[in-house]
């Protein structure tokens, strides 16, 4: 087989554990570990370095606290329901309330790390609707205000030294203020640029999908203008079978009479397929086996010399979106057509439908595998790693397109297509589906 599509697995749980729903959680949460460890960091060096006198017992209650009050947003992650603003807003003040109890115990506003309030002011005005940030920010002045009145003084042995410790002070608030807030305020520009490379990858696949609705109401259509005519070429060509019977005139055109069948079989295979294509569009889902009989029936007719064997034993099973599934199920048929094509009279195509009773378990729904495989030539490991991602070149003059659609519309059915392939021992490719 030339080629196929290779659906990407689903990408894994972060390791934070965090749920995608919950990337602004997370977020906070990098942030007041950040945090924490920058208060640990200066409580250390004002007490061992710097000799101030400070109540740690106090302080370091109030940073495990926040530790806490992490460790709880942490396992919050993992629940599926998503967090609000009003979720948020709520942890926010907590830093705001932690960190206004941090300052009051050393030395209130005179505290040169007094503005650590920005970060959680800059977080809340990224992530909240302007009433939560405003709210925030009323919050967090009242609370600078307090503290220029309440708060317990600093006691500094080195009294000459004061000013250059405050100044200090400042500055390493300053550097961490200011890479908190980047950090922070950039991961927020990131994650909207993916939000709005989504969205618009999610208007083009609406797009796409008014293009195939248009192009199916062509097709139905045409289906229903073929109907007629086509029915009246085979009457005419079941006469003249009937005539040529005894005309040895006519006995001369059996082999184009045959031809002629063969193609009006062609476009039955095609309308009726079409026809169960646009019940399952109309919501209503089609019997996969009989489906899959009447597709490789019209295959078959497509490919008369290539031998292609199919066990369609399960029963019970329905799927919808065959629109989809036929494209997928054509271009794997007739790439594994075309690998064997080279052995002759020794290559087959073999299609099977089987049940995952394994995934069907894990989903919670009856799940299908179809297999495609074939006995031809293989396809090397640097052309299987690109097949479906990328426009390819192949021995048979095509260009991976094909491939491409059939990516698409695997994805676009909810469902999952593996490719296995070794060079001079065939390919096999396995497309899983959901189905009732």
């Amino acid at each position: 087989m030339q080629s196929t599509s290779v659906l990407s697995p689903i990408r894994p749980v972060p390791m934070n554990g965090a749920l995608p729903q919950h990337q602004l959680l997370a977020r906070l949460s990098w942030l007041r570990w950040a945090t924490i460890a920058g208060e640990l960091l200066v409580l250390a060096g004002a007490h061992f370095w710097l000799d101030i006198a400070l109540p740690l017992a106090a302080l370091l209650g109030l940073i495990g606290l926040q530790a806490l009050i992490n460790a709880a947003t942490w396992a919050r992650m993992r629940m599926v329901r998503p967090a609000g603003q009003g979720e948020l807003f709520m942890q926010l003040l907590l830093d705001l309330a932690v960190l206004s109890a941090l300052l009051f115990f050393s030395g209130g506003a005179t505290n040169p790390f007094v503005s650590f309030y920005l970060p959680a002011l800059a977080a809340g005005a990224a992530t909240l609707a302007w009433p939560y940030a405003f709210a925030l920010a009323l919050c967090a002045l009242a609370a600078y205000s307090g503290l220029v009145y309440f708060y317990e003084p600093l006691h500094i042995h080195d009294h000459g030294q004061a000013m250059a410790y405050h100044l200090a002070g400042m500055w390493i608030n300053f550097s961490i203020s200011a890479l908190l807030i980047t950090w922070f305020v950039t991961r927020i520009a990131a994650a909207v640029r993916s939000r709005d490379g989504q969205l618009a990858q999610a208007r083009e696949r609406q797009l796409q999908g008014q293009r195939i609705v248009a192009l199916g109401t062509q097709a139905a259509g045409a289906a229903h203008a073929l109907n007629t005519p086509l029915s009246t070429v085979a009457v005419i060509a079941g006469e003249m079978r009937r005539d040529m019977a005894g005309n040895a005139a006519l006995a001369l055109y059996e082999e184009d009479l045959r031809v002629v069948e063969e193609q009006i079989a062609v476009c039955k295979a095609a309308l009726e397929s079409m026809r169960l294509d646009a019940d399952a569009e109309d919501g209503r889902s089609a019997a996969l086996g009989p489906w899959l009989a009447t597709l490789i029936d019209g295959w078959r007719l497509r490919h008369p010399s290539v031998l292609l064997a199919a066990d369609l034993k399960q029963e019970g099973l329905a799927a919808g979106q065959l629109q989809d599934l036929s494209q997928i199920l054509l271009t794997l048929l007739d790439n594994a057509a075309q690998a064997v094509r080279e052995r002759g009279h020794d290559g087959q195509v073999r299609l099977s439908l089987a049940v995952d009773e394994r995934a069907s378990a894990k989903a919670g729904q009856k799940t299908a595998i179809i297999r495609v495989s074939d006995n031809g030539c293989g396809i090397a490991p640097d052309l299987l790693a690109r097949l479906g991602h990328m426009p390819v070149a192949s021995g048979s003059g095509g260009r991976g397109i094909g491939l491409m659609l059939a990516f698409a519309a695997a994805a676009h059915m909810g469902g999952r297509l593996r490719l296995r392939s070794a060079p001079g021992e065939g390919t096999a490719a396995e497309l899983q589906l959901p189905v009732s």
